[in-house]
């Protein structure tokens, strides 16, 4: 069995087969890639981050091509790197690192794409970018409203338009929707998420797609899969920055998460209670709501993976 490291990267792949690194484009079709990995038939086993988008294209490659994959835990990387830093004084890459993992846990696993999943994604980014350009757009309409040099025949025009495009967003949450719906395990999970405190049907659209695309990924995994894991700055050996959120994962999860912690610091009680102590020890609003972000995310996860109705009196460790 042969071990590939891949740092994956928003333009390219810097490639690591124990040899030498070499570097492909990261395109949609990964031609090169494909014909390099060409040259160790079926015994190959990648291992690259789960980094959302920018991985998006070499999971689809090893889903048409049937080619095993280890995608470690985005926050594993660090600690591989301070182990080999005491093991050798030599400072590997990205990439030779992510290859020595590989070889330490062996031949990887097929990946199971989720078409539902991919569909429901695609509605919902699709609806956050029309919504996007309909607020941009009611803006100069309002704006253009006080300017009498504007004709009526434009400002009614400007209406139709931004009613046209608040016809799509509804189009897009809609044919998430049904999706979802036209299987009972999809509605069931769906129904379910959607019992949570804060959890309004975008969100739980957007969690149910992220929940089925890594069916096996346990609480820190996922966590890091939105990109909600802490990282610490450092430099050096004594010198230690603020700890921030990694925002390495999906960022559309994130965002409707963020959102939806309007709500759920009022009304949920787990949340609210997270959200209202780190307040009261003087913390800045954008550190309480990521807090009750991730703590939002993980009761979802629990209810998504146990099957059963959120209980406001449900267990702290969920």
């Amino acid at each position: 069995m042969n071990f590939i490291g891949i740092d994956v990267g928003k333009q390219e792949l810097v490639v690591y087969d124990g040899k030498r690194e070499r570097t492909f484009p990261n395109t949609p079709t990964l031609s090169e890639l494909e014909a390099f990995l060409r040259n160790y038939g079926e015994g190959v086993t990648l291992t690259f981050e789960p980094t959302s988008t920018y991985s998006r294209f070499l999971e689809n490659l090893c889903f048409r091509k049937g080619i095993p994959t280890l995608r470690p835990n985005p926050r594993i990387l660090p600690h591989i790197r301070e182990v080999e830093e005491k093991r050798s004084k030599n400072d590997r890459s990205d990439s030779q690192l992510l290859f020595l993992y590989g070889k330490e846990k062996g031949k990887g696993k097929l990946l199971k794409e989720d078409p539902l999943s991919s569909n429901i994604m695609a509605c919902l980014s699709s609806y956050l970018l029309i919504q996007k350009h309909r607020v941009g757009l009611h803006n100069f309409r309002e704006s253009s409203s006080y300017n009498p040099l504007v004709s009526q025949k434009v400002k009614d025009n400007l209406k139709q338009v931004e009613q046209l495009l608040e016809g799509k967003e509804k189009e897009q949450i809609d044919l998430a929707r049904k999706f979802v719906l036209s299987l009972e395990e999809t509605r069931e999970q769906f129904e379910l998420l959607c019992t949570i405190k804060g959890v309004g049907r975008i969100l739980a659209l957007v969690l149910l797609a992220l929940f089925r695309k890594y069916p096996d990924a346990s609480r820190k995994e996922i966590t890091a899969l939105v990109g909600l894991d802490t990282i610490e700055k450092e430099s050096g050996k004594s010198v230690r920055g603020k700890p921030r959120i990694s925002k390495r994962g999906n960022s559309l999860v994130r965002a409707l998460l963020y959102e939806g912690t309007l709500s759920a610091a009022r009304h949920n009680p787990q949340v609210k209670e997270i959200y209202q102590r780190l307040k009261k020890r003087g913390k800045p609003e954008k550190v309480a709501r990521t807090a009750a972000s991730h703590k939002l995310l993980l009761i979802a996860h629990a209810i998504y993976r146990k099957r059963v109705p959120y209980d406001p009196n449900w267990s702290k460790r969920s």
